[in-house]
């Protein structure tokens, strides 16, 4: 067994008094999947535009923690065995919370990866966000959504680099390639830019400092960024450089706590989009 600063809970992993319903999703990656899936809906995914994604599953997407998000499928009886008529909404953070609970459970070192594949949707790299776990000597990522389903050419349970960027990656690539922004967000929402990359890096950094924000949560610089706006000031651009070499470091630095980032302030509370409009949510309320 692991001992490492990711193989011990967090505020949002935690599965508080659901420590013995979560550990019926098994050990293995693919079991792991399955079993989030059976009781947990996307709303953009395959089976919402089959079966549509209702009112009470939206209001589902705000839920913050394991905990919590185990409760509510405890509430409907979802975790009985009975086919499930209406499932707990949740996104790719969610889905990909749930497994790094379970590893950590075990004792198995777990981490959410923040970052952006392109098999979600034509032509574009979709905000999109992982379950990294520690496999002997390696971090394996874990596509929580697909590890189940025969839908994509590649293994989903160890998602290879050429189709996923981490948050830092894709800053970089930006550098290089300035067009790529318009492809780099959520295509459904029309929101793609610079400005949702420059988000992304904050939540990857709290993210590997086990603080597992929601994917539509700035704050600091983040959150005076605008989609609108196309003259950030200069200093910005350099924090944000900063933010991503240090970031690179950090993301395979082993199992320990990573320390290039360590001095960067973790968030009181945050701005969050839930619904479209900004609300304050002060973290661990």
């Amino acid at each position: 067994m692991h001992t490492s600063f990711y193989a011990s809970q967090s505020l949002y992993s935690d599965p508080g008094p659901y420590r013995e319903t979560l550990m019926r999703a098994g050990e293995q990656p693919k079991t792991i999947a399955r079993w989030i899936n059976s009781w947990m809906q996307h709303p953009r995914g395959p089976e919402s535009r089959q079966r549509g994604f209702q009112p009470e599953q939206v209001a589902d997407l705000e839920l913050r923690s394991v905990a919590e998000l185990l409760s509510e499928a405890a509430k409907r009886h979802l975790l009985d065995g009975e086919t499930p008529q209406r499932k707990v909404g949740g996104l790719c953070r969610d889905f990909a919370l749930l497994a790094v609970s379970r590893f950590r459970l075990g004792g198995v070192p777990a981490r959410l990866c923040v970052g952006f594949a392109d098999y979600l949707a034509p032509g574009y790299w979709e905000d999109h966000w992982l379950c990294e776990w520690r496999d002997g000597g390696r971090w394996k990522r874990l596509d929580v959504e697909f590890a189940g389903l025969e839908e994509i050419p590649f293994d989903a349970q160890d998602v290879p680099g050429e189709r996923f960027m981490t948050a830092d990656e894709a800053w970089r690539r930006l550098k290089d390639e300035p067009g790529i922004a318009s492809q780099l967000g959520v295509s459904s929402l029309g929101l793609a830019g610079d400005w949702f990359v420059a988000g992304s890096l904050y939540r990857q950094m709290a993210a590997l400092r086990k603080l597992e924000l929601k994917p539509w949560d700035y704050w600091g610089l983040s959150a005076d960024l605008s989609r609108h706006s196309r003259s950030w000031p200069q200093e910005g651009h350099k924090t944000f450089d900063q933010l991503a070499a240090r970031l690179a470091y950090a993301h395979v630095a082993g199992v320990g706590e990573p320390r290039s980032v360590t001095d960067w302030s973790l968030p009181k509370k945050v701005v969050s989009f839930p619904r479209g409009e900004p609300v304050e949510v002060l973290i661990g309320a």
